[in-house]
């Protein structure tokens, strides 16, 4: 009566499948400009902020949020100090070029590698997309502040 019992799971060692990780989609350096463009500094500072998340270097997203909120303000205050004759450029270069090279500072080395490495990057439309809905949230948040300062 030693015959096998045929309902019997076999006995194998199970194998755990190692973990299937979606390959890291990064935001690249230009859309980290194209950002800080349409967007101000904010939306640059949240593209940076996510390629910091996604490189699992969280420790740095709160510094990358500081310097994006500080040159922020920094240019609505030059805003309201400058005379009228300074051009626009004066406000829109600055902001694109400081934070394209913290941008720089921070990954490019790891950007670059992982371009070469052929990793996927987010669309320049996702950005774009992004980007005005920072612009949106900056206006909505600036009428009033504008409405009160005029005298009726």
């Amino acid at each position: 009566m030693d015959t096998p019992n045929p309902f019997q799971t076999p006995a194998a060692e199970l194998q755990t499948p190692a973990a299937a990780t979606a390959p890291l989609r990064l935001y690249s350096i230009n859309a980290v400009g194209l950002a800080t463009f349409l967007g101000t500094s904010l939306a640059g500072s949240y593209m940076i902020a996510s390629n910091l998340k996604a490189m699992g270097r969280e420790s740095e997203v709160k510094k990358a949020w500081y310097i994006g909120i500080g040159l922020f303000i920094l240019m609505m205050v030059l805003g309201m100090v400058l005379p009228e004759s300074v051009p626009t450029v004066v406000f829109v270069l600055p902001p694109i070029f400081a934070m394209n090279a913290y941008a720089r500072q921070l990954f490019g080395s790891a950007v670059l590698e992982h371009k070469l490495s052929k990793g996927p990057f987010f669309s320049l439309w996702r950005v774009a997309g992004i980007s005005l809905l920072f612009m949106l949230a900056v206006f909505v948040a600036l009428i009033p502040l504008v409405m009160l300062s005029y005298p009726a």
